[in-house]
Order: C-alpha cells, then sequence, then structure tokens
C-alpha cells in the first residue's frame, strides 16, 4: 500500500508552489548576482528606480550588466542593443522550447512565461522534463516568478547598501558575473572533459573557438564583455555538437 501511495504521489501534478520551492536551490545564486549588480550600478551613479527597472523590466543579469559597463564608456544605442541581442540569444532559443512544451495555454501566460525564462529556471525545467516529472503551466510560472523576484529584490536591497561603497572592485564584485559565465561554460563542457579521448577534436575546436571569439571581441570591446561574449559563443557551439551527438 505504501509503495503505491508513494507511487501515485510522485505522479500527481506540480502546482505553482511545487514551482517555488523547485526554485529554492537556485535562489541563493540569483541572491549573489544581484547583490554584485545591485552594488555596482549604485556605486557608478544610477539611481534605485533605474536599478529596479533594469532588474524587474529588463531581468537578464549579462545583459544588465552589459548595459551598464557600455553606458559608462557612452556607447551608442544601437551597439548596446546589439550586444544585448547576441549575450542574450540563447534565452529565445529556450524560451522556444518551454513554449513549445506547454502548448496548451493562451498567448498571454506563454508571453508571460517566456519572458521569465533564465539559465536556471531552464535547467530546472529540462530536469524535469527528463525525469519524467508531470510538470505544469502553473508550476513553470511559480519557478519563474520566485526566481525573478529574488533577482530583482536583491537588486534593490544590495543597491541600496552599495550607495556606502565607494569602490566594489576591491571586493571583486565587477567580476562576478563573468566569473558566473566562465562556469557556465565548463559546466557545459564538462562531458568534453570527463571523456577528453571521445572528443577531443570536438573540445579542441571548442576551445579554439572560444579564444578566438575572446581575442577578437576584446580588440572591440572591454574585457568583461569580452568574456561574457566569448563564453555565450562558446556554450553554444557546444550545445550544437551535443544535439548533432544525439541524432
Amino acid at each position: 500500500m505504501n509503495n503505491i501511495n508513494i507511487e501515485n504521489s510522485s505522479k500527481s501534478n506540480m502546482g505553482f508552489g511545487d514551482g517555488v520551492r523547485s526554485a529554492l536551490p537556485t535562489v541563493l545564486g540569483f541572491i549573489s548576482i544581484g547583490a554584485a549588480f545591485g552594488i555596482i550600478a549604485s556605486s557608478e551613479g544610477f539611481s534605485i528606480w533605474q536599478i529596479f527597472l533594469l532588474s524587474a523590466v529588463l531581468y537578464a543579469g549579462s545583459a544588465q550588466f552589459v548595459i551598464l559597463s557600455m553606458m559608462l564608456q557612452h556607447s551608442s544605442i544601437t551597439s548596446i542593443v546589439l550586444m544585448v541581442f547576441l549575450v542574450n540569444f540563447r534565452m529565445f532559443l529556450q524560451s522556444l522550447t518551454v513554449a513549445k512544451h506547454f502548448q496548451e495555454q493562451s498567448i498571454i501566460s506563454k508571453v508571460f512565461m517566456c519572458s521569465l525564462i533564465t539559465d536556471e529556471s531552464f535547467g530546472i525545467f529540462s530536469l524535469n522534463t527528463v525525469s519524467k516529472n508531470k510538470i505544469t503551466i502553473s508550476w513553470m510560472h511559480g519557478l519563474n516568478v520566485a526566481s525573478w523576484f529574488a533577482w530583482w529584490l536583491s537588486s534593490i536591497v544590495f543597491a541600496i547598501l552599495g550607495q556606502k561603497i565607494s569602490n566594489p572592485k576591491n571586493f571583486g564584485l565587477d567580476f562576478a558575473l563573468v566569473a558566473m559565465f566562465a562556469g557556465l561554460w565548463l559546466l557545459t563542457a564538462d562531458s568534453f572533459f570527463r571523456n577528453p579521448a571521445e572528443h577531443k577534436l570536438k573540445l579542441v575546436i571548442t576551445i579554439l573557438f572560444t579564444i578566438i571569439v575572446l581575442v577578437a571581441s576584446s580588440v572591440l570591446f572591454n574585457k568583461v564583455i569580452a568574456v561574457l561574449l566569448a563564453s555565450v559563443m562558446g556554450s553554444l557551439v557546444i550545445t550544437f555538437f551535443s544535439v548533432e551527438g544525439r541524432d
């Protein structure tokens, strides 16, 4: 009888609250990166309302750091928009995947859901999909809303605290997002490193491509944006190889 109850509970549909609980393991990551963004933006003279709008409306960690960096360099609006598009293009692909999985929802629900997709929420979604858990539309909304709330709230709270920090670079906060993306690259290429003989050519191509993008973008942009762009482009190459391997 206990086995039957456990089996039935594992197969039950997961709702909004379950989605919020599923987001909790990644909330600390959102708080740490959001804190770095809030402190840096505040120390550079951005107002609390500007930081709130960037975090709550734009809601893209990498894009927000890129915007800060490029605005401080007095870059043109066109170049800022182009860079944000390149760095965050992967979100478009992730959103399409999620939207395809929940086809029965309304257009408004679909737009709201896809607008709040992040790398972390997409990772949790993918894990539950592979595990064949019965995730629902409300579960996905709970996952997204919890992540979104943690991000902009941490940005605002630490932006207020950041007003007392004159130079966040002394604490290494300017490198927080770069470190996160470098880690993302390493985690994505983990299977290559664990099986170097099997993926030797793919690993060499990925490393060389990443280095080329890093060097080329360093000529056009500052080192922070160069590392972000190289990490994202390198991860896309790894994703391409992974999909190709499944086919």
